[in-house]
């Protein structure tokens, strides 16, 4: 499971990674991979969007 997890954590970092330059819109992608992720490994909904809210 965290092994998953982490995969898709990375692909996600990847998308930033990748890019020129960080914007709004490629944080927001980022973001909704990583809680999208998070669900996936069953984390509490509140917990995921709350982490989500911070890190942005």
């Amino acid at each position: 499971m965290f092994e998953n997890l982490s995969d898709k954590f990375d692909r996600a970092f990847k998308v930033l990674k990748g890019q020129g330059q960080i914007t709004e819109i490629n944080v927001a992608e980022s973001l909704k991979e990583v809680r999208r992720a998070l669900l996936e490994a069953d984390v509490n909904f509140k917990t995921a969007k709350d982490f989500t809210s911070r890190v942005k």
